[in-house]
């Protein structure tokens, strides 16, 4: 027995010295994920602004417009939890960190877990961003258990260029490549309720994300994003009316919350879409542009909160603290 062990092992070892090899080799391929985690701990002393969300702040934030000490940490499909973990595991390191933008609408406050519909991304925040949710010999401990993320990591080899800028800007939503069809109304993305569990668990995390900014005396923003009319017309008017209570919930508790809804501005186009529900870079310039006006006002201490909906209307927003 111990000698059909000991062929069985030396018949594998060559198989597992390839995958062994094939593993570190992909772990070495540039990603988002290494890189923020890398740029945070380099230069998180740096940051006073700090972008968290889904990719609506991924594509749609754009820090080179809206000042040097502002880093977007967001990722596609990041979760909540993920948000969480990422505020808890940089604040340390950002002594200057003031206020957290955070996208909280209805393109991620119904999310399911990662693991349920994209356990290739959950590997990701296993391996680069410190998060230990998973034993690291679980199918998220390494990158060959998903090979769709496996082959997208080595079309990007052959791209040779991370997604995002140095500032953690998301670069691949440009003008000249989108799609026509994308607003056509059959293919208008809809984000639909499946799980109610998951729906009543971010908007735990959003109360702890809420209270850890509290903890740490920092300015929590909870951000709607610009969405096209298609979008919002085949939207459930239910979702989106309860991802307004969700939030008024959180800032009841927690009062010095923010709430900065751009969901229904008029103030973008067609022309500003790569698809209903993302902005182009040249409608992430120009939200970049209005939300960077809306903080140095914050930070001057000139935005009343006595008439919300006047300034809404002047300004296109209100952060508006709970009066």
């Amino acid at each position: 027995m111990k000698k059909f062990i000991r062929r069985l092992f030396m018949f594998l070892l060559p198989a597992l010295l390839i995958l062994a090899a094939v593993e570190a080799g992909v772990r070495s391929l540039p990603n988002t994920y290494r890189y923020k985690d890398q740029w945070m701990w380099k230069n998180g002393n740096c940051v006073s602004t700090l972008i968290l969300g889904n990719s609506h702040a991924y594509f749609d934030l754009m820090p080179s417009v809206m000042g040097d000490s502002v880093f977007n940490l967001s990722n596609v499909s990041q979760r909540l939890e993920h948000d969480l973990h990422l505020l808890q595991r940089y604040t340390e390191v950002c002594p200057n960190l003031k206020t957290v933008l955070l996208v909280a609408d209805n393109s991620n406050v119904f999310d399911p877990p990662m693991e349920d519909d994209e356990p290739g991304r959950a590997t990701y925040y296993q391996l680069y961003m410190g998060y230990k949710k998973h034993s690291p010999l679980s199918r998220y401990g390494f990158e060959l258990a998903s090979m769709t993320s496996f082959r997208g990591k080595i079309k990007k080899l052959c791209q040779d260029a991370l997604d995002c800028d140095s500032l953690g800007w998301g670069t691949a939503y440009r003008a000249e490549l989108c799609n026509p069809d994308d607003f056509l109304p059959e293919r208008i993305r809809q984000h639909v309720l499946t799980d109610s569990a998951a729906w009543h668990n971010n908007e735990e995390k959003l109360h702890e994300i809420a209270a850890e900014c509290q903890r740490r005396g920092l300015r929590l923003v909870l951000l709607m994003t610009p969405v096209s009319a298609d979008y919002t017309r085949k939207a459930s008017k239910w979702q989106l009316a309860e991802v307004q209570r969700m939030a008024h919930r959180v800032q009841n508790v927690y009062p010095k919350v923010q709430i900065a809804d751009y969901s229904q501005s008029t103030n973008f186009t067609k022309e500003d879409f790569f698809d209903s529900d993302h902005l182009n870079d040249l409608g992430a310039k120009k939200f970049s542009e209005i939300i960077k006006e809306e903080l140095l006002l914050f930070q001057r201490g000139e935005v009343g909160i006595a008439n919300p909906l006047k300034q809404r209307e002047e300004r296109e927003m209100s952060f508006s603290p709970n009066s």
